[in-house]
């Protein structure tokens, strides 16, 4: 199961989340917009949006974030601001790092934390 990682308190609390990210997967029209607005190519784009929603979800145990999804929803529909650049570009560096690279997760997250900081961004907006 692709949730099968999560807590029984995550699956409960983060269910908006998981359906979201579940969507996300299944939507392809989105790959040809994101990376013509944002001068990415298609697969560092395919890459990002499989590592942070697709098979990266278990591959790496990651917990969905309603701020992704709604982030990703947002450059989808060409609605994108500052701070979702700020992630697709994080997910592109740290996908890179770990796909292609070989690199650990946590290493990745940690170089491409550094650069592009979106969690530590979109907390700080939350609190404005």
């Amino acid at each position: 199961m692709r949730w099968s990682h999560l807590t029984q308190y995550e699956l409960k609390y983060l269910k908006e989340a998981m359906r979201s990210y579940d969507r996300i997967i299944l939507v392809t029209d989105d790959i040809p917009r994101i990376p013509r607005r944002y001068q990415l190519s298609v697969s560092e784009v395919e890459r990002a949006k499989d590592y942070a929603f697709g098979s990266g979800v278990v591959a790496y145990q990651f917990s969905p974030d309603i701020r992704m999804a709604e982030a990703w929803n947002r450059m989808a529909s060409g609605q994108g601001n500052d701070l979702d650049e700020v992630l697709l570009r994080h997910e592109v560096f740290e996908s890179d790092l770990v796909v292609t690279q070989g690199m650990s997760q946590p290493d990745a997250h940690n170089l491409a934390q550094a650069r592009y900081p979106w969690s530590i961004l979109i907390t700080r907006q939350n609190y404005e």
